[in-house]
């Protein structure tokens, strides 16, 4: 996380964790490890190995998996951006802080890995956004795998239909409800197709510079979701306003967010039992405690994370 999310994030646990953590009730926000386990992207199921000690007395436990595959924060060293050269030639991929390419297969470098949001966490005010809810109200018809785009004015609407206000150092969750269409309404063998799809498709919010803009202005330290991508994927050139003939510009979220501004950004998250407890408790705030793992030169890493009331 950039310092500048840092500092918004640390701004917000420190004005609201009281506030915000007064019920008692907590919920993790991990998805089964065993869930998606035909993930796309050529990304492997994860494997969990139990190993017996001293004949029998004791086990151990093996992992083996890739953070990608299933409920993650996509770290700084996840994804680049084009950046221009100054003396006119061709953009250069770059990862935040100007890293290049090779730190980061450079074994005997960690620059922007993992270890630094380790140190402190991920922690503030989480605020959920219950699209899914908000499109049946609505009569809005979508697959999470599809290429169903959330634009900002629509964010906004769930975010009033729900009363929900904004504060600096807000960490964004928009739930889209990929984990109970993959559970429920997915049988093996549409999961499996998904899996071999050459360019896959997941719904997700519009990649817009109208979106970077109101994320930058609202002060969000952190987005995150159950959607694969959080912004739509792929990603559009061009999208177009219903009712209208206006075309607005797209644009790739993860190259600003991860390689230019430092923003974390979370994949994959469970939020069914947020959500309910969300209902349960009539606020769509909570206080989220993540830990990521202390992995020095880390891309990724499970987000840890649980959400207190």
């Amino acid at each position: 996380m950039s310092k500048l999310s840092i500092s918004y994030a640390f701004q917000s646990s420190q004005q609201g964790e009281g506030r915000l953590a007064r019920s008692g009730r907590r919920t993790t926000l991990a998805w089964n490890m065993n869930q998606l386990n035909v993930a796309n992207f050529n990304r492997q199921p994860a494997q969990h190995h139990i190993v017996s000690l001293l004949g029998g007395l004791a086990f151990d436990d093996v992992y083996v998996f890739n953070p990608q595959q299933s409920f993650q924060w996509d770290g700084l060293r996840h994804f680049s951006g084009p950046f221009s050269s100054v003396d006119g030639s061709e953009p250069k991929r770059l990862y935040y802080g100007g890293v290049e390419a090779k730190e980061i297969t450079n074994r005997n470098s960690d620059r922007i890995g993992m270890q630094h949001w380790a140190q402190e966490g991920i922690c503030g005010r989480g605020v959920l956004l219950d699209y899914t809810s908000y499109a049946e109200r609505h009569g809005i018809n979508y697959s999470a795998f599809s290429d169903h785009s959330i634009p900002l004015h629509t964010l906004l609407d769930v975010a009033k239909e729900q009363n929900l206000q904004f504060l600096r150092g807000d960490i964004l969750f928009v739930r889209i409800g990929l984990v109970d269409e993959w559970e429920k309404r997915m049988g093996d063998a549409e999961r499996n197709a998904y899996a071999t799809i050459t360019t896959p498709q997941h719904a997700g919010v519009e990649g817009t510079m109208e979106m970077l803009r109101w994320i930058w202005d609202t002060g969000i330290a952190a987005v995150a979701g159950d959607a694969v991508s959080f912004e739509v994927y792929p990603p559009k050139k061009v999208f177009e306003r219903e009712g209208t003939t206006e075309m607005v510009p797209g644009l790739f979220m993860h190259e600003v967010l991860l390689a230019g501004w430092g923003m974390p950004i979370g994949e994959l998250f469970d939020l069914e039992r947020l959500n309910a407890m969300c209902k349960e408790e009539g606020r769509w705030d909570f206080f989220l405690s993540s830990a990521p793992l202390n992995m020095p030169g880390g891309v990724s890493s499970p987000p840890n994370s649980i959400a207190f009331f």
